[in-house]
């Protein structure tokens, strides 16, 4: 469980800052962090994929820009849009069904995380909503009011949104785990390339990913 308790500490960290806790330097991944780095200004149609093989443990991180999954960044508005976020993470819960793993491998799924950060939750904008009241019955200086819309507009366009799934496998065979098949395009929409960093305790490796190009190779 240590490659697990590691991951679950930087998880939080950006993609390379994570991998960076458990790489040693090199260059075979130079080229990929940097396309992690540009990744992290939030692209449309671009995500990133992390895998980490340490003995018997896998764990996958995929990133991607919300729009690309839901169709939209901000928070759901109504009852439909909040049905297609729930029906858009549906198909990424099964880890075993969107990564693709060889059966000699013998990997199990031990634990999925799916979210979507970033989306302001009806909390938040009853909150605001509540801001215009004081109260007492009383409403707001008008100006003051002026300035949080105009606060709450800007903060929304410069809001960006992802989908934040991480898969813990543990493969009983796991010299057999030579390959993943990723059929993440498969649940997107427009999305163009996923940049791919793979780390195993003989390889450091780094390819894109495209709708007709799926397959990640875990051995050089």
């Amino acid at each position: 469980m240590r490659l697990v308790r590691k991951l679950d500490a930087v998880r939080r960290m950006c993609p390379v800052a994570a991998l960076a806790a458990v790489l040693v330097a090199g260059t075979a991944i130079a080229e990929s962090d940097r396309k992690h780095r540009e990744h992290d200004a939030h692209e449309h149609g671009h995500g990133t994929l992390d895998i980490v093989v340490e003995g018997e443990e896998l764990v996958i991180e995929l990133r991607m820009p919300a729009v690309n999954v839901v169709g939209f960044e901000h928070a759901p508005r109504d009852d439909a849009e909040r049905e297609a976020v729930r029906q858009a993470l549906v198909p990424f819960a099964d880890g075993a069904s969107v990564f693709l793993l060889p059966e000699g491998a013998e990997c199990e799924p031990e634990a999925a995380e799916v979210e979507i950060f970033s989306m302001e939750s009806e909390d938040d904008h009853a909150a605001k909503d509540g801001e215009k009241d004081d109260g007492h019955g009383h409403k707001t200086d008008k100006h003051a009011k002026a300035e949080d819309d105009e606060h709450e507009a800007d903060s929304t366009e410069e809001a960006h949104s992802e989908l934040h799934a991480t898969y813990h496998f543990h493969c009983h065979a796991p010299g057999q785990l030579d390959r993943i098949d990723a059929r993440v395009f498969e649940h997107l929409r427009d999305a163009e390339e996923i940049d791919v960093r793979v780390v195993t305790t003989t390889a450091q490796l780094a390819m894109e990913l495209h709708a007709d190009s799926t397959v990640v190779a875990l051995v050089p």
